[in-house]
């Protein structure tokens, strides 16, 4: 999964037409160490539908602040400049939770 570099990079990728996800995660996260080891697994399964990325919290403050992500791990989906869906949070997130926020936003693809 590519990270995010910057805000213009942000902002560039939540107006694109194929909806994105962002993963907000840390590598002192524990959590988010959790989710990394069955993420690949659920990018693979929707990647005809999302593009994936992750948001460092610590390097990319202002990508938070204007997603409005106070915690991590957290998910948010966008396309065309709108949010689709949001799984915003500072606890552990389950496989199925993950799998049930994509399905929320593919349906309002």
């Amino acid at each position: 999964m590519k990270n995010i570099q910057s805000k213009e990079q942000f902002l560039e990728l939540i107006a694109k037409k194929k909806a994105t996800v962002l993963f907000f995660s840390a590598d002192w996260c524990s959590d988010c160490n959790f989710i990394d080891t069955f993420m690949d697994e659920i990018i693979e399964k929707n990647q005809d539908d999302f593009d994936f990325y992750k948001v460092n919290p610590d390097s990319q403050k202002e990508v938070c602040e204007l997603a409005n992500v106070m915690g991590i791990p957290s998910f948010i989906a966008y396309k065309e400049g709108k949010t689709l869906a949001e799984m915003i949070g500072n606890s552990g997130r389950t496989k199925e939770e993950i799998e049930r926020f994509l399905e929320n936003a593919k349906a309002k693809v």
